[in-house]
This record gives C-alpha cells, sequence and structure tokens, in this order.
C-alpha cells in the first residue's frame, strides 16, 4: 500500500479550448495540474511509475461543486505516467472515491494505491 496527500483545493478536469490557432488547455488548469504533480513528485521521489493493474482508493476533502468523474479526472491527468504508466482500465481496473465536505482551507487529497489483488506493495 501506498499513500500520498496533496493540499490544495479540489478542482475538476477541465474541458479542452478549440481557437483558431488549435486545441489547448486553460492556463488555469495546467496551473493547478503542475502544483499537484509537483507535490505528488516530492512524495514519490524517483521511483518509476507502477505498471498495475493496482486499485486506487481516493479520500477528497473539500467545497462539493465538481462531479466526482471530474475531479477524479483531473487527479488522473496529474499523476498519470508518474505514479502509474497509464490510467487506462488494464492499470487501474478498480477506483472507490469518497467526499467529505470540508472548508476550502482544508482542501485535502488522499490517494492510497494498491495491486490489484489488495497485496502490499512499495
Amino acid at each position: 500500500m501506498i499513500q500520498l496527500e496533496v493540499r490544495m483545493p479540489l478542482f475538476s478536469k477541465a474541458r479542452p479550448r478549440v481557437t483558431a490557432r488549435g486545441t489547448f488547455m486553460p492556463k488555469e488548469y495546467k496551473a493547478k495540474q503542475k502544483e499537484m504533480r509537483r507535490q505528488l513528485q516530492e512524495q514519490w521521489g524517483d521511483k518509476p511509475p507502477l505498471e498495475g493493474p493496482i486499485s486506487l482508493s481516493i479520500e477528497i476533502f473539500g467545497e462539493g461543486r465538481a462531479d466526482a468523474d471530474n475531479i477524479i479526472g483531473a487527479l488522473m491527468d496529474s499523476a498519470n505516467g508518474l505514479l502509474w504508466t497509464d490510467d487506462r482500465v488494464t492499470i487501474i481496473p478498480q477506483i472507490s472515491v469518497v467526499w467529505e465536505k470540508a472548508p476550502k482551507a482544508n482542501s485535502l487529497w488522499r490517494i492510497t494505491i494498491h495491486d490489484a489483488g489488495q497485496q502490499t506493495i512499495s
């Protein structure tokens, strides 16, 4: 089991913006991703990404202004290639999420990683 925590307000996966100059993700979303990835990298260190199959338990604490699937999507985008090789279903066949209301100042993302057989990994 591996447990990581990110202390920052909850945010949702952004939709790509399509313009005459091409398709891009909003700057605000990219900045939040960068901060989340920085915090995860600090805890993860130089370990290689997990190849799976793994299962994730995600506890989120914060304001409830977004859909759970969009909050999970933001985490998956931020951690992809760092914590796991890919977020496709063959790598992560199981995800559970629990949300608890908390003030924005106390926002927290707690990610627990298990192998798919619930055995200990490190």
